[in-house]
């Protein structure tokens, strides 16, 4: 029997996967902007050993390892570099698979784990954001000629329960996050970007059931688990 810690209810329990005897699992891999270090190996080959020993057990493991494409600091780095983001994030994405076989880990040289990027999912995150600005917990806002959507965590019931928030801290007048990720602050306090809107010469863009623009580092993990392992997982 396998007993792992469940980070919502805070105790050790049993693993019960959805189906039995096969485990969906999502590796959140690293973002191709620069080349993985060694700290995000180091939680590769956790996920390396957890999927070897789920295996060991008898259960059919079917692993997904993402690559994060397309955000903020991957433009940046790919226009200081001169080179477009897809050439950007090849390179990268070259080297953490030769690292990986160095590693002699199984990760995306093994026929029961795919590696996929995020900017391969972006109908899939078009359609999330569809669903939450249809259920209220998302809407549009105009910020610097951008029409951009960003999500309302105070309309979400329940929201920071897993990372242990408390929302009592939170704001009371709004405040919106305009950028994927921010230095040193692992949660920022207010409504946090969704999409980033298109705005004239903008080299990344897709247009989209929401609009012309492209997905945030904040939603591009659920979209390409679903597109990749549907709408329920067992080990993320």
């Amino acid at each position: 029997m396998l007993r792992v810690y469940n980070t919502l209810s805070g105790k050790i329990e049993k693993f019960k996967p959805h189906e039995k005897q096969k485990v969906r699992m999502f590796t959140c891999g690293p973002s191709v902007y620069r080349r993985p270090h060694i700290g995000n190996y180091r939680t590769f080959l956790y996920e390396d050993l957890l999927q070897r020993y789920l295996e060991y057990l008898g259960y059919d493991v079917v692993r997904l390892i993402s690559l994060t494409d397309i955000e903020d600091k991957a433009i940046v780095e790919a226009q200081k570099e001169e080179v477009t983001t897809k050439e950007l994030a090849e390179r990268n994405r070259r080297i953490f698979t030769e690292d990986a076989k160095l590693l002699r880990m199984k990760g995306p040289t093994y026929a029961a784990c795919m590696m996929a990027c995020s900017s391969t999912a972006v109908e899939e995150t078009a359609k999330l954001i569809k669903a939450l600005l249809n259920e209220g917990y998302a809407y549009y806002y105009t910020y610097r000629s951008r029409r951009n959507v960003y999500f309302d965590p105070l309309k979400f019931a329940g929201f920071g329960r897993l990372s242990k928030l408390d929302m009592d801290r939170w704001p009371k007048k709004k405040r919106r996050f305009h950028r994927d990720t921010y230095v040193g602050t692992r949660w920022n306090r207010g409504d946090f970007i969704l999409w980033h809107g298109y705005k004239k010469g903008d080299a990344d863009h897709w247009d989209t059931e929401i609009g012309k623009g492209r997905p945030s580092w904040n939603i591009q993990d659920a979209a390409t688990i679903t597109k990749y392992l549907g709408r329920s997982i067992d080990v993320a």
